[in-house]
């Protein structure tokens, strides 16, 4: 490889690196994806201006006699992967709506009600609109969206919900 392509390929490398690091954790992943799409971009780029193009085009003709056998065998089994998948995503579903259930149920991780008195500042006999106004008020502050706590925000709720339930 000649040395300008070099350092242009590790000055991409770096800056997909960076930009990467820069992304919110949930979008990681499809900017992986992109970053995995522009190197084959710029490395089919480069097989083709130094004419080593070939080298694909022979790779490509040595596996499409495997892809012809293998094939049909994946669709033969694809069904069944996909029911393997649709159940585990049921099973993360349902996990979630379980812990969801048990929180508000006052289960393992519920709070007394002195606790949710507590987190809501508010005094023992308080109302229902008293304590849905100091929920609003709480949230207010602690909503995730407006860069407040997502731990905050869930004790926030529990107390509501603990408190809402009797």
């Amino acid at each position: 490889m000649h040395p300008l392509g070099l350092v242009l390929f590790a000055i991409i490398a770096l800056g997909s690196w960076y930009w990467w690091q820069a992304q919110p954790v949930d979008q990681r992943r499809s900017a992986s994806w992109k970053i995995i799409l522009l190197l084959a971009t710029i490395g089919l780029l480069y097989l083709a201006i130094t004419g080593r193009m070939h080298w694909l085009g022979a790779m490509i003709a040595l596996v499409l006699p495997f892809l012809k056998k293998l094939l049909p065998l994946l669709l033969r089994f694809f069904p069944s992967i996909a029911r393997w998948w649709r159940r585990q995503q049921q099973q993360k579903q349902q996990q979630g709506h379980s812990g969801r259930q048990q929180r508000r149920s006052g289960g393992k991780s519920g709070m007394s009600e002195a606790e949710a008195l507590e987190v809501l500042g508010l005094k023992t006999g308080a109302s229902r609109e008293e304590i849905i106004q100091a929920h609003r008020h709480l949230m207010q502050k602690l909503h995730p969206d407006r860069q407040g706590s997502a731990y905050l925000a869930a004790r926030v709720n529990e107390a509501r919900d603990r408190l809402l339930e009797e």
